[in-house]
């Protein structure tokens, strides 16, 4: 699988202890990355996906890939030049998901 594009990407986290950064908050940090990269590569017109499934928890893989004790495989982006144009979604409407939060009562 990691052949399906020229360059592959292993977004990792690597969480420390700290007393102001909860553990969640540097993995979800980690998972900004990985979708800063993928904004990245289309406003460069490059083709991005970011991908997970079972090789980002086996551990053969993790142990190939060099990730330490406590490191966690957040995802690969695999990079690459479009086959096709990016699909544009159909414009949805939102009002019923969004409210509006005029502040305490």
């Amino acid at each position: 699988m990691p052949l399906r594009a020229p360059l592959v990407i292993a977004v990792v986290a690597t969480p420390q202890e700290h007393p102001k950064v909860p553990v969640q908050e540097q993995i979800i940090t980690a998972g900004c990355v990985a979708h800063g990269l993928v904004n990245a590569a289309f406003a460069l017109g490059l083709g991005a996906v970011w991908r997970s499934g079972e090789f980002s928890y086996d551990p053969w893989v993790l142990q190939g890939l060099g990730l330490a004790e406590g490191e966690q495989l957040v995802g690969y982006i695999y990079l690459g030049t479009p086959e096709v144009a990016p699909r544009i979604p159909a414009p949805r409407d939102l009002s019923g998901q969004v409210s509006h939060w005029s502040g305490p009562a």
